[in-house]
C-alpha cells in the first residue's frame, strides 16, 4: 500500500486508526518529510491571508506596574506604543525581567495594563484571541494524556481543519513523530516546547506569539523548526511575535526587530535596516540584554 495524501482538504475527526496507518506507512519511507512537504505547502497557498499591510493590532501608551514583595510599586513599563501590521514577524528582545512577556499578556488580553489601550483590527467572533496561536514559554499542558490524545483535544477544542495527512507532515517539522505514546508529563522541556508550537497552529491563527521557541532545542531540530516555521510564515502571511535571544532565529524568521529597554521601546528596526547599520543584528541584541 502507497503513502497518497489527499487532494482536498476537508473537515475531520482524527480516527486514531486512520492515522496509525497512514502514520506507520510514513515510517517506511526514510525521506517521508523531504518527500512530502512541498506538498503540503502547495495546499496552505490555497487559503492564505491577504497580501496587504494594514495595522491589525495598535498598542498605545501602554503602562504596566507591579507591586514588589514589600509592596513597593514598580514600573515595568510606561507609555509604551506599538503598531503591529500584518506580515510583521517581529523580535521582541530585551533583558530578563523587561516584560516581554507580560507585554504579549496586555497584547492577548491576559493582563489588563494600568493605563493605556490595545486596539484590534481583526474580524473575530467572540474575541481577538481567537485569531491567536500561542506557544509560550511556560507550559500549561494536560500532563496525564499521552502526546496523541493531547492533539486530539486540541484539535476537537479549536474543531481545526488540519488533516491527518497535514498532521503527519506538522508532527514530522516539530519532532513530535517518535513521541506520541509518550505521557505528555515525562516529556522534557524541549519537547513540550516543540509539541505547544505545533498545536498552535492547528487552527490557522491569523497572529502567532512564540516565547523562547528554540530554549532548550538541539542545533539540527532547531534548524529543521525554523526552516519550515519561515516557510509557513511567509506563503501563509503570518503575522508573528516571538520572544527571542537566538540570533539565528531572530536572523532567520524576523522581519523586524523590538527592543524593551529602560522601560519602554528603546529600539525598533526592521531587519533591511539593521542591515545597513554597524553590528546589526548582533550589536542590538547585545546591546539589549
Amino acid at each position: 500500500m502507497k503513502f497518497k495524501l489527499e487532494q482536498k482538504p476537508q473537515y475531520q475527526r482524527l480516527s486514531k486508526r486512520k492515522f496509525f496507518e497512514k502514520f506507520k506507512l510514513s515510517l517506511s519511507d526514510k525521506n517521508f518529510f523531504e518527500n512530502h512537504v512541498n506538498s503540503f505547502f502547495d495546499r496552505l497557498k490555497t487559503n492564505v491571508f491577504p497580501q496587504n499591510h494594514k495595522v491589525l493590532i495598535d498598542l498605545k501608551v501602554i503602562s504596566k506596574q507591579f507591586s514588589d514583595q514589600n509592596g513597593q510599586s514598580k514600573v515595568l513599563f510606561s507609555n509604551v506604543n506599538l503598531k503591529i501590521k500584518r506580515g510583521d514577524v517581529i523580535a521582541l528582545i530585551g533583558a530578563n525581567g523587561v516584560g516581554k512577556s507580560t507585554l504579549l499578556d496586555i497584547l492577548i488580553s491576559y493582563l489588563k495594563p494600568n493605563s493605556g489601550e490595545v486596539v484590534y483590527n481583526l474580524s473575530y467572533k467572540w474575541s481577538p484571541t481567537e485569531k491567536f496561536g500561542i506557544a509560550y514559554q511556560k507550559n500549561i499542558l494536560l500532563s496525564s494524556l499521552t502526546v496523541w490524545d493531547y492533539i486530539v483535544f486540541t484539535h476537537r477544542l479549536y474543531k481545526s481543519f488540519t488533516t491527518i495527512d497535514d498532521l503527519i507532515i506538522f508532527c514530522y517539522a516539530f519532532g513530535i513523530e517518535q513521541i506520541l505514546k509518550m505521557r505528555v508529563h515525562k516529556l522534557s522541556g524541549g519537547q513540550q516546547q516543540r509539541l505547544n508550537a505545533m498545536l498552535s497552529l492547528f487552527h490557522d491563527p491569523e497572529i502567532v506569539l512564540f516565547d523562547e521557541l528554540c530554549n532548550n532545542l538541539d542545533l539540527v531540530i532547531k534548524k529543521k523548526i525554523i526552516t519550515f516555521i519561515k516557510r509557513y510564515f511567509q506563503i501563509k502571511n503570518i503575522t508573528a511575535i516571538i520572544i527571542s535571544h537566538d540570533v539565528y532565529e531572530i536572523k532567520e524568521v524576523a522581519n523586524r526587530i523590538v527592543a524593551i529597554q529602560n522601560q519602554k521601546i528603546a529600539n525598533d528596526f526592521t531587519l533591511v535596516q539593521l542591515k545597513r547599520r554597524a553590528g546589526g543584528v548582533d550589536r542590538l541584541i547585545a546591546e539589549s540584554i
